[in-house]
């Protein structure tokens, strides 16, 4: 596939990076310098520098023979522009990194005959992101595919968890559940029976959706409910999830340092109760009585803000907390220093923009352990070897595993002897290396 990426910033870059690793022809488009020649250095992809929304730049980019293009600046008109003269041009696809809320907001503005095929809002993405984990407050992630009623999630087992030193095999239970994958020591493991479970082990468990608590409390997991939640940062990512735990009865304050925010903040929200200060003041955190929050979700604009005040929330006495980074580099720290979930606005984008690019009927593409690995959500062909047949007598590729299938009411987590029929929605977990095997399977082929 020919893809044009106009913008070289955290996220354009990491789509590149990972699009070349899978041969396709990649040509990224850049109006910074030094960010050009970061790419030049490090990517095997063609660089170009110019401006997106130029046609000039774009024919550099041999645009008219694009199968996709991904507009992913900073600047949201430059990014609309863009597909609406990519689209000119016949490309296929079209997708747009698009902030303001005003754009989204016009009617017929996500019609595919404005030019846009996508429209992603980053923050909103995230928020609702931090919602869901939320929701399901003992997990490091949690997804949801089939409408809803399959759920993945990703859980971190520690030294009390009854599971441990337990082979896989042993772990009998009378509700239908499947561990898809293993990250041990930052290396994902696709289980077997004889794998033994051991102690900083992230386990990620795909089951029924009403099933899963029950699931969690036999692999030594209490949910615990959450009420309160303190929100560091009134920007667009703490007012949207604000705004949602409000519909959904959660307790929230938020903390915000600018007070023209705060003003906007007040008059938008209705039930937020809105803190002019600054979060790394531990006398204000302890004024605030943060202790008694469940939980803290810091996403100020900042990562070491984040980092600190996640830092100062546990030492006093603040049971969760979730930090939005988004510099890689710091996600290692993030396990060390105890903070329990680390947020990647970048990474949520690119899982929400791969499943444009991946082939085949695809529902939902989702990015696990750092993008160590992918769960596909797709559509099963009307023919082709990967129906109708027994799922033990298919010679699936190293890496990939079927963790649930969804047919018409029905979840089934398979075994060898369950077959795939044509129309069902599949969840696919499939290590890098192997999910152009899994396009090709579901493609027909």
């Amino acid at each position: 596939m020919q893809i044009v990426i106009i913008g070289a910033g955290k996220v354009g870059f990491s789509l590149a990076e990972k699009l070349s690793e899978e041969n396709h022809d990649v040509f990224l488009i850049e109006q910074n310098r030094d960010r050009l020649a970061v790419v030049e250095e490090k990517l095997d992809v063609q660089a170009i520098e110019g401006n997106g929304a130029s046609i000039s730049t774009l024919m550099k980019a041999d645009v008219k023979n694009a199968d996709l293009l991904i507009a992913v600046t900073e600047i949201d008109e430059i990014n609309i522009v863009a597909c609406l003269l990519a689209k000119q041009y016949g490309v296929e696809k079209t997708v747009a990194r698009v902030r303001n809320p005003e754009y989204v907001e016009i009617s017929g503005f996500r019609n595919t005959t404005m030019g846009i095929d996508l429209v992603i809002n980053p923050e909103m993405v995230t928020a609702e992101t931090i919602a869901k984990l939320i929701d399901v407050p003992e997990a490091l992630n949690v997804e949801y595919y089939a409408g809803g009623r399959v759920q993945l999630l990703e859980i971190s087992v520690d030294g009390s968890a009854p599971v441990i030193g337990k082979r896989l095999a042993e772990l009998d239970f009378d509700i239908p559940y499947l561990i898809v994958a293993i990250l041990r020591d930052q290396r994902m493991i696709i289980p077997r029976g004889d794998d033994v479970i051991k102690s900083g082990d992230i386990l990620f468990i795909m089951a029924e959706t009403r099933e899963m608590i029950y699931i969690e409390h036999f692999l030594g997991q209490v949910r615990v409910p959450v009420e309160e939640v303190t929100i560091l940062g009134g920007g667009s990512i703490g007012f949207n999830l604000a705004r949602i735990l409000e519909n959904k009865n959660y307790k929230v304050k938020i903390i915000e340092k600018d007070y023209k925010k705060c003003q906007a903040l007040s008059s938008q929200l209705q039930k937020t109760l809105v803190i002019n200060g600054d979060g790394t003041d531990l006398s204000l955190l302890e004024e605030e009585d943060i202790a008694n929050s469940d939980l803290l979700v810091a996403v100020t604009g900042d990562d070491k803000v984040n980092l600190l005040v996640s830092l100062l929330a546990k030492h006093l006495g603040v049971s969760k907390t979730i930090a939005q980074i988004r510099r890689s580099d710091y996600v290692p720290l993030v396990e060390k220093v105890g903070i329990d979930v680390a947020v990647s606005p970048r990474m949520l984008t690119a899982g929400a923009i791969l499943k444009h690019i991946r082939r085949g009927d695809i529902i939902s593409v989702t990015l696990l352990g750092g993008a160590k690995a992918e769960m596909l959500e797709l559509v099963a062909p009307c023919s082709g070897k990967i129906v109708n047949t027994p799922l033990q007598n298919l010679k699936f590729p190293r890496g990939v595993l079927i963790g649930a299938i969804a047919r018409g009411e029905q979840v089934i987590v398979p075994t060898g002897a369950d077959v795939i029929r044509p129309g069902d929605l599949v969840m696919v977990f499939a290590l890098p290396h192997a999910v152009k095997k899994v396009e090709e399977l579901f493609a027909g082929r």
